[in-house]
């Protein structure tokens, strides 16, 4: 079982920005350890930045949402970090079938016995749809960011991602586990 639960990130206020890029948002607008969100994997908790992880994260989870998405059956692969972890996730679907294999492996030696326990149950099935309800609550979390944050960004292939970012997420038609009712 896969779940996400989110922070609730307060932004920091520079009235409008103008970035290069869309994960520089998550630099400018999120201060530095203040919220992170968790990945529940199969019951254990995994944390993420929302300042320092999301930033080097979002590219690879708006392409595995994407392409989830996009595709009745395929393959993809993730590659998600945060401060403790890297986690490579191997995506392979058919319909509604999801089937992920994992691999986590610790930054430091303090980490490892942790990062053992998580690749003990390192494959997960589940349905794809449900899977991308999880993700889809933080894509529109990141939506509103962006929008609260007041943020124009210059580069076109970075508006490109944004405008690629609010399709993924329109696509997607539910949320979350917890957030059903919220």
């Amino acid at each position: 079982m896969i779940q996400l639960q989110l922070g609730h990130p307060k932004i920091i206020d520079h009235g409008q920005i103008e970035i290069e890029k869309v994960n520089d948002a998550f630099l400018k607008l999120f201060h530095t350890n203040e919220e992170s969100c968790f990945l529940f994997w199969d019951g254990i908790p995994i944390r993420f930045r929302y300042r320092e992880d999301f930033y080097h994260c979002f590219n690879e989870i708006l392409a595995m949402c994407w392409m989830l998405e996009k595709e009745k059956e395929g393959k993809t692969k993730a590659t998600l970090t945060n401060q403790v972890m890297k986690i490579t996730l191997k995506l392979f679907w058919k319909d509604d079938r999801l089937e992920i294999d994992a691999l986590f492996e610790a930054h430091e030696e303090l980490y490892s016995k942790y990062v053992e326990v998580l690749n003990t149950k390192n494959s997960i099935t589940i349905s794809k749809q449900s899977f991308l309800f999880e993700w889809n609550t933080l894509l529109k979390q990141f939506i509103e960011v962006l929008q609260q944050g007041e943020v124009t960004i210059k580069q076109d292939t970075e508006n490109r991602k944004l405008e690629l970012l609010k399709q993924v997420e329109n696509s997607i038609k539910g949320y979350g586990k917890l957030y059903v009712n919220a």
